[in-house]
């Protein structure tokens, strides 16, 4: 935070009020933030000159978690006062320890930043009811609105704050202490009686209804606890009060002074996590539109409130009115931990990072952040072996190292930093494989990501013969025109012989449910016709993409699971007997359902047989992971892509096309299906692709609800070629 003049947290400054004209446009340092694609979504309201109404623009982000069905309730975490924090909060929404905590409780994370001028008054923000109240809520509604979740409007809210934050958060709390499900206020609170002495500020009401939610006054000792003669040594006495007034009445309020800070944020976030997440556990309804639910006295502890042993309330020796309250036993420990050093024990390592990609010799890849410990970097291996660390350290000078850096009010830096690595010393020419390992922020260390390897190069595939199998949507043919086309728009002077011989229905496993298509046939099982692809196909390539009929739509099960793993091995080995060079190994595409709690979801079992795919080290074989690909970009709408839960539409189709060219190194524009079928090349792509698997089908021959014996090709090819010509004509052109 810079060191504003404001008047807020217990310190008194010179108050300097902005003319309203300032307040009207966008400035600096207000006018940079990262993008807001989904999952994160932003709304902005100007400043208002009405009586009652927030003074100052306001930018609002949220971060939606991928794949929630409905939010439970909404984390805000909220700046403090001047211009060096009110900035800070642009980034707030994408602190990846912070997700994890809101990802946990389904509950979205919004991170406001007032546009507060540096010599501003703060209590016209800090104050909700100074109009940051209102504009708070109508925020909601509209975020809500964009993100396709309107229930963000009424959801419960867990509030975190520091300086200025913790007076608007306290202040929250007493206006509304029916919507608030806990509040962490760091460096702040607000006032519970009129003191002369700040007069800016105005006294709120202490309701019994504010006294049933959790609070918690955090503050450096630095802040007037041992050190007295500091510009903030005003906040220990105003917390002080605070605390004695809410607990003499038996709120449920604690403190938890850091040992090392002063009125930086320091080490507090591994406190406040899991202390929220103690609250949110214990008072989110499992029922929406329900009240919160209380806290269990019976699970509290209790502490001297500058430190010292905690324990269970129940046995507390002394006035419990004076003590320290805290939610359980667990939260009760890393308190004193906390107060004793901040290193709050963590045994858990973080999440292993997914979805590494290779270009060239540039990694990128994605990871979400431990709970506990957040996240501090990460392990880079090369053909086995260590090759850096990312970062080489981590920027925070208030506490532990972080991946994101942090700033004074507890936020990411900007630009946020990228989950990338850049290979320099990698031989010329030579084909390395590469493996990420997150890191948190005690050191303990994630399992290792799934093997990652370059992409392969175009011309291993162009002149050559490829095939398609798979089921029902590598028959529908929509990813298969959409690859083709990019790779003739692409490389106009290669060729590509594509053939999509997939089959509806068709397994690798060999399993069928019971009445599968109403009982008028089992399943068709590749291997009833692979032979005759391999002989009149004759194929180069191979790529395939099976899983999502091979579990039968039934739960995780070890010996389906073996037939599937089973018939996997089986079509590398046939296809590699038969001479095709390079296997492509596509997992299988999502189940697309936004499942309930504790309602069994498909999509579970596809993702274990993903990963088993992508856990395969067979030579010339290369596993495309569409499975996560998918996944997130499903993540990352509101509609879903199969109305079905199985066949994609066309959006679907687009990404496994992308997730396909990605693993061939091809870079693909961001277009829309509706721009791609507009191009006259497109058509003619499909319309050949159409009329070649129709004849190649029959060609080879399959057996389904009835078999179709092996028939001539006709004059599909004559035909295909004349199409052909067409292409050509159109891509060559220029």
């Amino acid at each position: 935070m810079s060191r504003a003049t404001v008047t807020c947290c217990g310190v008194t400054w010179l108050l300097v009020i902005a003319s309203v004209p300032e307040l009207r446009a966008q400035k600096p340092p207000y006018d940079v933030f990262p993008p807001a694609a989904a999952p994160y979504y932003r709304v902005r309201y100007e400043a208002s000159n009405e009586p009652g109404a927030l003074a100052f623009a306001v930018n609002y982000t949220v971060w939606v978690p991928p794949g929630a069905k409905a939010l439970r309730g909404v984390i805000v975490h909220q700046h403090g006062c001047g211009e060096g924090s009110c900035k800070s909060g642009l980034t707030g929404a994408y602190d990846l320890h912070w997700q994890a905590l809101a990802r946990k409780h389904d509950c979205a994370l919004l991170s406001p930043s007032y546009e507060q001028p540096e010599k501003a008054d703060c209590q016209m923000w800090c104050d909700p009811r100074n109009g940051s109240d209102a504009a708070f809520q109508k925020c909601l509604v509209d975020l809500g609105a964009k993100s396709g979740h309107p229930e963000l409007a009424k959801v419960p809210w867990a509030l975190w704050g520091h300086s200025g934050g913790g007076h608007w958060a306290g202040g929250m709390v007493l206006l509304h202490p029916d919507r608030v499900a806990a509040a962490w206020l760091r460096s702040g609170v607000p006032l519970l009686k009129a003191d002369p002495q700040r007069a800016g500020i105005k006294a709120h009401t202490l309701s019994d209804g504010a006294l049933k939610v959790p609070v918690m006054c955090n503050l450096g000792t630095k802040e007037g606890v041992t050190v007295k003669d500091k510009p903030f040594a005003g906040v220990w006495p105003a917390n002080e009060l605070f605390f004695n007034e809410v607990r003499g009445k038996g709120g449920l309020i604690g403190v938890a002074v850091d040992p090392l800070s002063s009125h930086d944020c320091g080490n507090q976030r591994y406190l406040a996590v899991p202390w929220l997440d103690a609250c949110l556990s214990a008072r989110l309804p499992d029922v929406a539109g329900d009240p919160l639910r209380a806290m269990q006295a019976d699970k509290a502890w209790l502490a001297p409130v500058l430190g010292g042993d905690a324990t269970p309330a129940a046995k507390y020796v002394g006035d419990s009115l004076k003590a320290a309250w805290l939610p359980n036993e667990p939260v009760a420990k890393a308190w004193v931990e906390y107060v004793k050093d901040t290193k709050v024990t963590d045994t858990t390592p973080p999440p292993a990072p997914t979805n590494v990609r290779v270009r060239g010799n540039k990694l990128t890849w994605d990871a979400e952040a431990d709970l506990e410990s957040g996240l501090a970097g990460f392990v880079i291996e090369r053909d086995g072996a260590f090759l850096a660390n990312v970062p080489d350290s981590g920027k925070n000078p208030f506490g532990r190292p972080i991946f994101q850096n942090l700033q004074y009010s507890d936020t990411p830096t900007q630009p946020l930093v990228p989950m990338q690595f850049t290979d320099t010393t990698a031989g010329a020419g030579k084909k390395h494989t590469y493996r990420v390992t997150a890191v948190n922020t005690v050191g303990l260390k994630s399992k290792p990501s799934a093997d990652a390897a370059p992409a392969q190069d175009v011309d291993a595939i162009a002149g050559k013969r490829i095939v398609f199998l798979g089921d029902s949507i590598t028959q529908s043919g929509g990813y298969v025109a959409f690859a083709t086309y990019y790779l003739e728009k692409r490389y106009p002077k290669k060729d590509f012989d594509v053939l999509g011989l997939g089959l509806a229905s068709e397994t690798l496993s060999g399993l069928s449910e019971d009445g599968h298509a109403g009982g008028q046939f089992p399943r068709p099982c590749l291997f009833e016709r692979i032979g005759r692809v391999l002989e009149k196909a004759r194929p180069e390539i191979v790529f395939a993409c099976y899983g999502m009929n091979d579990g039968i739509y039934l739960p995780l099960d070890k010996d389906r699971f073996a037939a599937f793993q089973k018939g996997v091995t089986k079509l590398i080995e046939q296809c590699q007997g038969a001479g095709v060079k390079r296997i492509f190994l596509v997992t299988p595409p999502i189940y697309d359902l936004v499942s309930k709690k504790d309602e069994f979801n498909y999509d579970a079992v596809l993702t274990e047989y993903a990963k088993w795919e992508m856990s395969l080290k067979v030579p010339g074989v290369t596993v495309i992971d569409l499975h996560t690909a998918m996944r997130k970009a499903r993540d990352g709408r509101t509609e879903p892509f199969s109305k079905d839960r199985v066949h994609p539409g066309d959006d679907g189709h687009l990404v496994i096309a992308k997730s396909i060219l990605a693993a061939l190194g091809v870079e693909v524009p961001d277009e829309t299906v509706a721009a791609i079928k507009a191009d006259p090349l497109f058509e003619l792509v499909e319309q050949k692709r159409g009329t070649r698997s129709a004849a190649w089908m029959k060609h080879v021959g399959y057996t389904r609800e009835r078999t179709v014996k092996p028939e001539p090709l006709g004059t599909a090819e004559a035909d295909a070629a004349k199409l052909q010509e067409q292409i050509d004509a159109l891509r060559r052109r220029n």
